[in-house]
Formats: structure tokens, sequence, C-alpha cells
């Protein structure tokens, strides 16, 4: 633990000082002026739905460049999480139950009624499910990460920030690339978009991935690979410009991913008669423990995944006014299966004679899910003593799941069936000598959920330097489902299935959200500003395979109160932008999942888990000091804890005393750093652009429990890499190495009960390297 530490201390450390070296060593050129003096380029951004200046935004918000996740090897949402210190990922069995949080804030939960905290939207389009954000990346021009509740102008699936992803619009002139690389581990990808004039008032593009990874663990039971994935999707876009005043995106996307994970290996086995004569000794070679990647399951993990959809926006310049449009359809086609005892039927079935017996069992689920919104937005002048933002919105989900739940346990006729106290001494329970119980549950159940919203967000122009904020949005949702599941035989508790069970049920709520700000220039060069932000998520319904009565009622809708005070600063003539910010959130009736039990299957119930809070720091810069010299970075401390945690009535409560005690998937301390050197050569036929970036994070629960064994320590990592650029900027060759000082690290760390402790190793948790040729067509 001490070395981990000092390695921690003196990565971080290294890190810092070499960022900070090439600051000094430039220090000289600071003195630069007029045409040669580098200034960070404005970044314009849509965070109060028109394009606006970031450092005139009063919202605290991080930009990634597409350019910079493509030279990082950032492909995905779980990725993301490097360059942005206030983000998370949780990553569940499949991207079904995989979710971002941000602050350490986010709903998590497979519950088929309950929406996501942070809200992802795609070029003005809300993806209402957060398994619908996990693709790959592709074309993106940019990622705006929105901390804390944003519900005013995002809605009720925005309550703990959103994440906006802008991709590249066609352009009028022929542009395109081609992009490949191979990493270790046999990881692939080939990327490519083209774009251009298609007529006079139209434009064009077309991009599209391919990409491959084995996987960083085994299945010792039949050798697969798990872990790994292949992926692959286009997305059409076409811009119609048939007058000056008048805009229309057509955008359509297609992505069909396979996933062999994400497979939850054995990170600890508890010590208990049945685990040490039963459990234990059937994981065969497998060896559980901290830095174990590899599963022993007679079915390995496998995830499907189709996600598809069309969008059409409108901007129509009426005078000074803007009207937009966004009418948009998605679908999104998910199946997985996975062994749900983790581990194989090797050596032997044991007949223990109790519930707490020899039990396998396999899961398969499948899920149709289908949205249509409507976002109709009029956006008025800007430069006069009030300028707003105001719109209607309609949004519809249906969503159809079949589950089936398979159960196998060892009845044998001939051996007498003995005690837990005695399992040491049992007689195998071999599969040619014995009987057999096999119990199936089979679930079928659709949701269907409503929202109509009405919203407006004003500034109030008091004098060139003062602004005041307001707005406000009116939401009402409906949800409504339909339940049934059989069960062929056996004991509920023995299978983990609960009894025959047929629902029917909905509800229904309104809500609001609203916003006061002020915001004052100090001076040409930076802006202050402060808010109070009041947060809603609407009601959820508790809609999952193992759905009894106590579950058929609203959960209800989650509120928040938000302050929040922010600085936003361009110093050293233009060379260095600063912004920080300050945040206090409560969230009363907190929508989340606690632990509960079946038997002996532990299951998730999603509920109102009382009151949560979050306050912290935050701090963004990004420096030019000398010309082709870029640093930037990010700092986030955040305080995510319990205030007071409502323990269902309903059911077996886990809960333990957590009052006061952090939330799962959030560490205080996050820091990520990123410097790059463009370097021209004299007399050669390329330049070089060398980058380096490193994070780190402090320690993070991942169970609401706080079971002390559901923690990854603190952690550090650093990336390096070196492009060699050709002189027209048509070809570039980049060696990549992440991960340098080899850290393993887990994404999620699950208790199934008092038996045993699942893990998730991401693809990042390891040293490995590659190479990327990226060439520009035209």
């Amino acid at each position: 633990m001490k070395n981990q530490t000092q390695r921690t201390r003196m990565l971080v450390g290294t890190a810092l000082s070499s960022l900070v070296l090439a600051g000094v060593l430039a220090t000289p050129a600071l003195a630069q002026t007029g045409d040669d003096a580098p200034v960070v380029a404005e970044v314009i951004v849509t965070a109060q739905k028109r394009s606006e200046n970031l450092q005139k935004v009063p919202i605290s918000i991080s930009v990634v460049s597409g350019e910079a996740m493509e030279r990082a090897n950032v492909n995905s949402a779980e990725q993301l999480i490097q360059m942005a210190p206030s983000l998370s990922f949780r990553k569940g069995n499949s991207n079904k139950d995989s979710a971002l949080t941000v602050r350490g804030v986010g709903t998590i939960s497979f519950a088929s009624g309950v929406e996501p905290s942070v809200s992802t939207v795609v070029d003005g389009v809300v993806y209402a499910r957060s398994g619908q954000a996990t693709a790959d990346f592709l074309d993106l021009e940019r990622v705006e990460i929105l901390r804390g509740p944003q519900g005013t102008l995002f809605g009720k699936n925005a309550s703990a920030g959103v994440i906006s992803m802008i991709t590249r619009a066609p352009k009028h002139e022929l542009d395109g690339y081609v992009d490949a690389s191979y990493y270790q581990g046999n990881e692939y990808r080939v990327r490519g978009a083209i774009s251009g004039p298609l007529s006079d008032t139209v434009a064009g593009s077309l991009a599209a991935f391919f990409s491959h990874y084995d996987g960083n663990g085994k299945n010792v039971f039949n050798g697969d690979d798990i872990n790994g994935y292949e992926h692959n999707g286009l997305r059409g876009r076409l811009r119609w410009e048939p007058t000056e005043d008048l805009t229309v995106d057509f955008i359509a996307d297609y992505s069909h991913n396979v996933d062999n994970g994400y497979a939850d290996s054995i990170g600890t086995v508890f010590s208990s008669a049945f685990n040490d004569a039963v459990f234990s000794p059937s994981l065969r070679p497998l060896t559980p423990g901290a830095g174990n990647k590899d599963i022993d399951n007679d079915q390995s993990p496998l995830t499907k995944d189709i996600n598809s959809g069309f969008s059409t926006q409108v901007n129509w310049s009426i005078g000074d006014y803007t009207v937009t449009s966004i009418t948009a359809y998605r679908n999104w086609k998910n199946q997985q299966t996975r062994d749900g005892d983790f581990r194989s039927d090797s050596p032997t079935y044991v007949s223990t004679g109790a519930l707490a017996g020899d039990i396998r069992s396999h899961d398969y689920g499948r899920l149709n899910f289908d949205q249509f919104t409507q976002e109709l937005r009029l956006a008025s002048p800007t430069g006069q003593f009030l300028e707003y933002v105001a719109g209607l919105y309609y949004y519809h989900t249906w969503e159809s799941n079949y589950f089936n739940r398979t159960v196998t346990k060892c009845l044998s006729s001939t051996l007498a069936p003995v005690t837990l106290g005695a399992l040491g001494a049992a007689t195998p329970c071999t599969k040619a000598a014995s009987v057999y119980e096999t119990n199936a549950g089979i679930g079928e159940f659709a949701t269907t959920l409503k929202n109509y919203a009405a919203f407006g967000q004003g500034t109030l122009n008091f004098s060139p330097n003062l602004r005041g904020i307001f707005g406000a949005r009116w939401t009402q949702d409906e949800i409504d489902f339909v339940h049934r599941r059989l069960r062929t035989s056996g004991a509920a508790a023995l299978s983990g299935v609960n009894p025959t069970f047929a629902a029917t049920g909905g509800t229904k709520a309104d809500g609001w959200s609203g916003k006061l700000g002020v915001q004052y220039d100090v001076v040409p060069t930076m802006m202050a500003y402060g808010s109070y932000t009041r947060g809603y998520k609407g009601p959820a319904m508790n809609v999952f395979f193992n759905m009894q009565a106590n579950d058929n009622f609203g959960i209800a809708p989650e509120t928040s109160d938000a302050y929040e005070v922010g600085l936003k600063s361009r110093l050293l003539d233009g060379r260095l932008v600063l912004n920080v910010s300050a945040f206090d959130t409560t969230y009363d009736n907190f929508q989340a999942n606690n632990q509960d039990m079946i038997g002996t299957t532990v299951i998730t119930r999603l509920t109102n888990a009382g009151s949560v809070k979050t306050q912290g720091f935050e701090a963004d810069f990004t420096l030019e000091p000398v010309r082709n010299l870029r640093i930037n970075g990010g700092y986030a401390y955040i305080d995510a804890k319990i205030d007071k945690f409502k323990c269902p009535t309903t059911g077996t409560c886990a809960a333990l005393a957590i009052n006061g005690k952090p939330l799962p998937y959030s560490s205080k301390h996050k820091l990520s750093m990123n410097g790059s050197y463009f370097m021209p050569l004299e007399g050669q036929a390329f330049d070089l652009d060398f980058n380096v970036g490193a994070q780190y994070q402090s320690k993070m629960g991942f169970d609401i429990n706080q079971n002390p064994n559901a923690v990854q320590k603190g952690y550090a990592t650093a990336d390096a890499s070196v492009a060699f650029v050709g002189k027209n900027n048509r070809v570039r060759l980049a060696l990549i190495a992440k991960n340098l000082t080899d850290e393993n690290f887990v994404i999620n760390r699950i208790p199934n009960g008092t038996s045993f402790l699942r893990q998730i190793t991401p693809r990042d948790a390891e040293r490995y390297f590659g190479a990327t040729l990226r060439y520009n067509l035209f």
C-alpha cells in the first residue's frame, strides 16, 4: 500500500512538473506581442440553446474537442471521464445498466420506468436511456459537459447535468479523412468521413467506423475472450440552405455493437461453510483477487446492441428572431446473456438440501425501445434589454422487455441431503446419478412514458456590465406499465424468481424547475456569476423482472436546490483562460437503487432514498504560453454524501448506518492535465506533435450501503504520444502509449450479499501501445 501511494504521488508529481516545466521554459516568450503572440481561441457553445462564447455563459461547462479526443484515443463515454474531472462512469453488466454521473450524482437503475439524471443530447436530440449513449463516438465537433441541474432548458432528465455532443456539420468545400489505428491486445479501428457540396444549396457528409478488440480477459471454462467488442456504424447528414434565412439539417445514424462482456470477474470470495466447500473449489484454475480479469462461467457474457435514428432540424430566421424545430425518432434494440451464478458446472453439483445450496442460473434479456421527440422554440434577437429563448417540448417513449432466468439445482434421489455444516464431507451430486430441478422465470413487461413541457429563459441587460438571468419550466409526466411473470416451479427463494405475477398501473405528476441568477463583467476579460437553480426529475416506476406487488407504486419525483458561483476570465493577453466555480446542491427524494434479497439472490430495488448533498469546487484552464505549446486541464473537489437515507418500508432493507457517508461513484479529488507541443522541423518532410496527459482520482466507493470491500483506492495514470505530421497536413502518423505505469484499477465492484465480490476491469487498466495513421483526403 505504501509503495502504491508513493508511486501515485510520484506519477502525479512528474506529470505536473513536466507541464509546469514546459510553461517555465516558455516564460521568456510571454513578452511576445502582435502577430507573434498566441491567443487561446474562442470556444462557441450552445449550452443555452443559442450559439455563444463559452466565456459569456454563466454555467459551469467543460468543453472537449473532437480532435483532442481522437488524439487521446478517447472513443466512448466510458473513456470521456479521463478528460472531464467532474464526470464518472458506472459500468454494468451491459450498456443497459451503465450510466454517467456528474458531481457524484446520477440515477443508476435498469428498471424500464426510470430515466437517467444525466441527460445525453446529440445534435439537440435527447437520448432517453443512458444505454443509448454508450456507442462509439463518431465525427464529433465537440462535447459540452454542463455541470449541475439543467432542467430549465434541457428537461427533467437533466437533474445532475447534461452531456451535449455536437457532430461536424457538412461543408461547402470538399473535406474528408481516413483514420486507421491498431493497439496491443488486437484492438483496431477504422473510421473516415467525407463532406462536400451536392448542389448550390445542399451540402452533405457521411462518416463511418469499424472497431474491434479481443478483450482483456478469458473465460477459463471454454477459452472465450471477454471484455472485448466489435462495433460498426455510420452517420449521414444533409444541410439544405434554400435561402439565407432558412437552414434544414437531415441527420440519420446507425450502429451495431457486439460486446463479449461486460464480465463480472470474482474479486473476493468471503469465507463461509458453503463458499469454502462448494463455491471456491468450483472456480477451477481461477484465482480471485483485485487484479483478476478472468471468469469461470459455463455461459460466456454477450451483449448485442443496435442503435439507430433520424432527425430533422429547422432554423428559420424571421427578421431578428429565430425559430427552431427539432423532430426526432430513435430506436434501440438490446440483447444480453450472462451467467447468473458466476461460475461453471465443474467439478460437480453438491446436494445440500438447503436453500443456500448449489444453484446454477443463466439469464437472457432483450428490449426494444422507441422514442419520438419534438421541440419547438423561439430565440429573440441579442443586444436588447430582454433576450430570451422560449419553447415547447413533447416526448413519447415505448419500451418492451423480455427476460428469462433459468435456475438448476441438484435434487438427488439416491443421496441424502446434507446440511450446510457438513458440506465439506458431502458426496458429489453427479449428473449421471442424480435428479435435477430446473426452474424458469419468464417475464414480459412494457412501459410507456409521455412528457409535455413548456419552458423559457431570459436575460435582462441592466447595463453593459450587469445582467440578470431568469427561467422556468413546467413539466407533466405520465408513466404506464404492464407486467407479467411466469415461474414454472420451485421455491422462490431457491430460484431467485418471485412467484407468478401480473400487474398494470402507472403514475402521473406535474413539476417545476427554474433558475435565477446574475452575472457581472468585472473587467472586459473577466465575468463573475451566481445562480440558484431548482432542479426536477420526474416520477418513476420500478418495472423490472422480479417486480412484486410492493413495487406497484410510483417513485416520487426528485427535486434539488442548487447554488453556484463562478468566475470566467481571460488573462495574460488572452494566453490563459481560467474558469472556476463553487457549488452546493441538495437533492430531496433522491431516486436510487438499494440492495435487497430474494432468498439467496441479491437484487437492486429502486426507491426514494432520502436526501443527498453534493458540494465542492471546480477549475478548468487552457494556457498557450508560446506559439505551438498548449496546456489544459481541470480539477474537481466533490464532496457528495448521503444526508439522510430513507430505508424502504417494504422488502428486506440492506441499509447500514450510512448517513453522512459518500455517494457511490464519486471521488473527492479528480485531476486531469494535458499538454501538447507542435515542433516544426526545418528542412524535413514532416513536423513533430508531442502530447502528454495525466489523470488522478482519489478513492471511490461503488455501494450505497458502504460495503468496505466495494471500493477502488486512489490511482493515477499517464498517457503520451508523438506524431509525425506531413508539411501539407495530409498525413499524420501517431505513436501512442496508454497507462504508462501499468496501473490496475476497476470501474465497478458489486457485493453479492455476503458471498463474494464482483468487479469490472476496463480496457485502460493496463499499459498498452498503439499507432494511428490518418490521411486527409483534400
